[in-house]
């Protein structure tokens, strides 16, 4: 059973939501490409062909979710780990770190500043940020603790938080037995 429709302003205020993020990490291009659905507080990226093919057929009433899920809408757009793989393409709010401090943040760690090798110029204290690899994939987000400038410094002290990795689908309790 398909969710009721939601008010109108609450609809607009979430698109609203979903363009300011666009504009602040930088994918407001792919916003324009790509098919962006709500539901609920839930945000779906489905291609223009598959939206071409869902109208043909004349589903979109009963669907229950297309596409990728690639975030959350409330005061703010939260990303999904999926979101932020397909989202964070330009160079904006990414710190880049090294591989020994991949491997950690990987296992749930925050990042200290002397793992930092990259950041872009527009990161500041408290923004959600990108974590990426030396190959520039996205294997996190996490939050900033200070702005470029502190950053920049190197030190033993947590540059970024971790709020989510990669890792965490490892490391989540396994539901089921594989036999």
């Amino acid at each position: 059973m398909s969710q009721p429709y939601e008010r109108l302003d609450s609809r607009k205020k979430k698109k609203k939501v979903v363009k300011n993020a666009a504009r602040f990490f930088g994918f407001e291009e792919k916003l324009k490409r790509e098919e962006f659905k709500l539901k609920g507080k839930e945000v779906f990226m489905i291609s223009r062909e598959l939206e071409e093919v869902l109208k043909k057929i004349r589903v979109e009433d009963k669907l229950v979710c297309a596409g990728i899920k690639v975030g959350e809408v409330g005061k703010k757009f939260r990303f999904t780990l999926e979101g932020a793989f397909f989202l964070a393409k330009k160079e904006k709010k990414k710190v880049y770190i090294d591989e020994k401090a991949e491997m950690l943040f990987l296992y749930g760690r925050d990042v200290f500043s002397s793992s930092i090798e990259k950041v872009s110029r527009d990161v500041k204290e408290n923004d959600t940020v990108f974590v990426c690899n030396r190959f520039g994939d996205v294997i996190g987000i996490g939050r900033a603790r200070f702005d470029i400038k502190e950053i920049a410094r190197k030190g033993e002290r947590v540059a970024v938080e971790n709020l989510v990795d990669r890792g965490e689908y490892l490391r989540k309790e396994k539901l089921y037995a594989s036999f």
